[in-house]
């Protein structure tokens, strides 16, 4: 009977340990758990920062455009007008309308 009792003392004992090292062991785990958590919520952010400067940026970008194709849509519409048509044929290619006497030295 003594020997089974200092048998099961020591078992117990040996289960202690080894409970005590599974705990630290899975505390261990969990602190390493949570640090990987934190930095990818650390690198996630700064990424989310990077985007959204990327998407103010592009955001302005994409106003400035839209004026130069407003401006440049308005110059298409006048190029594509008689009154500049005309003026550019007397300009470019001596346009004359008949009876119309040119005064002027070229």
């Amino acid at each position: 009977m003594a020997n089974r009792k200092i048998k099961l003392e020591t078992t117990r004992a040996a289960r202690r340990e080894t409970n005590g090292a599974v705990f630290k062991i899975v505390v261990a785990a969990c602190a390493v758990f949570l640090t990987l958590l934190i930095v990818a919520l650390i690198i996630n952010l700064v990424r989310l920062g990077a985007a959204k400067n990327r998407k103010a940026a592009l955001e302005a970008q994409a106003a400035y455009l839209d004026t130069v194709i407003d401006e440049n849509g308005k110059l298409i519409d006048y190029c594509g007008s008689p009154e500049f048509i005309e003026s550019y044929a007397r300009e470019y290619f001596d346009m004359v309308y008949r009876g119309e006497i040119i005064i002027g030295v070229k």
